[in-house]
């Protein structure tokens, strides 16, 4: 049988691989390790699938999908306006903390500021883990001054970034991870209002989150298939490496070691490295679990295809409570909306469109950017839609977003209508 999904979070578990054929006992032994049950694929199955088999029976129901994806993604879009929904504890104490950061720049007018400051971050950043691996040695001079002038820009206007970070995560992976950690998690700092101080913390963590992987023996890191109970216990060990390249660099604050430590943790105990759960996780260690795990579901890695953002966003839906904090997931969500920049959709009209850039108060109506028409033949030139402002079809109806599509869809490529 094909397992395509798990019960819980791919990145939990040793199958790196997100989706493969069981051909032997050892491999069913494995996953009765961490799953309860699994969902299997009948058409990429080697042999005829039961489907529909009453789960008090033997052999344990297939469906063709899990259950609460149709539910998830109805429930994200009611998370659209955050006055709407009803306040959480979580919402009620961030509410008594909150800095209010006002937009202070259109997405189009911070571009070039936000490109120049991730071009010297991203240089910065190279340096950095090459100076680890060789020498290391971390440079928190380097990198404090890198991620102020990150957290100015998305203080000025997240998605400037936020889109930036979108085109270029088919670079090498570790440094796009890195970067697009970091300013994800500074735009969800943004968004909960935390201080200017706890926002740069939280990015320089993001960027420091997998430093001590570079420790990690070379066969692990590029093995091909997935990795055994040994190797996967090895490989958990770069949190610990992490915290060790931390703490002999001095210049970084305790809170940057501690969400380090506890960004593999999750809400039900079943994370590492200590096994803690709920309120022994900090506020914003919950956060970098949750953009560690969305940043790796929507990016390029060499054991598995990226998924869509609003994808990665019901799976992180589909997962809370027993993983991530509840609240803190929902905040994420509103964070970046249903439709999240650098996001393919479909339009009332069959055009496809970017994009570009939320509404903070109607999130079901961003700023996007149509790039092919109805018979999905591209445009001379993209077409500007503010859906705030209810522009007119040619058939004298509102523009409406129809559908969320796969990034990569109809062989569109972003990088060429930013430079």
């Amino acid at each position: 049988m094909f397992v395509y999904e798990l019960d819980r979070p791919w990145l939990d578990t040793p199958f790196v691989f997100q989706g493969f054929l069981i051909e032997k006992q050892a491999q069913i032994d494995d996953l009765r390790l961490y799953c309860r049950f699994v969902f299997v694929d009948p058409a990429r199955s080697t042999v005829p699938v039961m489907v529909g088999v009453n789960a008090s029976s033997k052999v344990s129901t297939i469906p063709a999908k899990p259950p609460e994806a149709v539910e998830s993604e109805r429930s994200i879009l009611e998370l659209e306006d955050s006055e709407a929904s009803p306040l959480t504890p979580t919402s009620r104490l961030l509410a008594k903390l909150r800095t209010h950061y006002p937009p202070l720049a259109l997405v189009e007018d911070e571009l070039p500021a936000a490109k120049q400051a991730l071009d010297r971050t991203t240089e910065a950043v190279r340096s950095i883990l090459e100076g680890v691996v060789s020498k290391g040695i971390l440079d928190s001079k380097s990198l404090h001054e890198s991620i102020e002038e990150v957290t100015e820009s998305v203080i000025r206007n997240p998605d400037a970034l936020l889109l930036l970070s979108y085109l270029r995560r088919k670079s090498k992976y570790a440094y796009d991870h890195a970067l697009s950690v970091s300013i994800h998690l500074l735009a969800f700092g943004r968004h909960m209002g935390l201080p200017k101080k706890q926002m740069q913390i939280l990015g320089e963590a993001g960027l420091l989150l997998d430093v001590g992987m570079g420790r990690l023996p070379e066969g692990i890191l590029e093995k091909k298939g997935n990795l055994s109970s040994e190797e996967y216990e090895a490989m958990k060990e770069h949190v610990q490496f992490s915290l060790e390249i931390i703490h002999s660099n001095p210049g970084f604050s305790p809170q940057t070691a501690e969400i380090i430590a506890q960004h593999h943790e999750r809400e039900n105990g079943s994370g590492y490295p200590l096994g803690l759960k709920e309120r022994q996780i900090t506020l914003l260690g919950k956060m970098a679990a949750i953009v560690d795990c969305f940043v790796a579901l929507i990016s390029e890695r060499p054991y598995a295809d990226s998924i869509s953002p609003l994808d990665a966003l019901q799976r992180l839906y589909n997962w809370r409570k027993d993983y991530y904090h509840e609240d803190m997931v929902e905040q994420f969500i509103q964070c970046l909306g249903p439709y999240p920049v650098g996001s393919f959709v479909e339009l009332n009209t069959g055009e496809v469109a970017i994009v570009l850039a939320h509404n903070r108060i109607r999130r079901l109506k961003p700023k996007v950017m149509a790039v092919l028409d109805a018979d999905k033949k591209a445009y001379a030139s993209p077409i500007m839609l503010d859906l705030i402002n209810n522009p007119l079809t040619c058939n004298a109806q509102p523009y409406e977003i129809k559908r969320s599509l796969p990034g990569g869809v109809y062989e569109v490529d972003l990088k060429e209508f930013y430079h």
